[in-house]
């Protein structure tokens, strides 16, 4: 080995790619020509490596399965929702409501990353049961006198259970920013 084998091998790379100038590609070839050690190297580094690579179906399969698995946890979302809404009505005097969607509001905004689609993932379930009890007769009396009490009765609510889910976004939030400073 001489002293220019180092500075061989440091520019094989870019003799391979063909982009030393043409002094530098005939001072490496020069040295590959007398050098067996080098020329050993230089013959080595043009193998090409083996790689499997799965041609079209491995994305879109790979996609799927993720769209699938992100599918099945906002459905679960939505479900939490649905069932958070019917059992913790304000207008049930249950105050439980305060800590679950306080809870739903935090999680589902660490997980989406988006005030909308919490607000979104709170608000319409819980305006849709509240619709169904407070002006309809499905589950015993219709609360309203006229339709504007009974849309009144359920706005009332749906901000209340907001204005709780909000406070749950920021608690989120602040998860978050705790976790990226450390």
């Amino acid at each position: 080995m001489t002293k220019e084998c180092p500075i061989i091998q440091d520019l094989l790379p870019l003799y391979e790619e063909d982009l030393l100038q043409l002094e530098t590609k005939q001072f490496v070839e020069e040295h590959l020509k007398s050098c067996q050690e080098c020329r050993q190297m230089a013959e080595q580094s043009q193998i090409p490596l083996p790689v499997e690579v799965e041609h079209g179906g491995g994305t879109k399969k790979m996609i799927r399965k993720i769209t699938l698995k992100l599918t099945t946890i906002q459905v679960f979302f939505v479900a939490v929702a649905f069932i958070l809404a019917m059992g913790t009505t304000v207008m049930n005097n249950k105050s439980g409501f305060i800590l679950t969607y306080a809870l739903l509001g935090a999680v589902t905004y660490l997980f989406y990353r988006s005030i909308l689609i919490a607000v979104l993932l709170a608000g319409i379930p819980n305006f849709i049961w509240n619709c169904l009890l407070y002006m309809t007769d499905w589950f015993g009396e219709f609360y309203g006198g006229n339709f504007l009490e009974a849309i009144s009765i359920v706005l009332t609510a749906v901000i209340v259970h907001l204005i709780i889910t909000f406070i749950g976004i920021v608690i989120g939030f602040c998860i978050l920013k705790v976790r990226e400073e450390n």
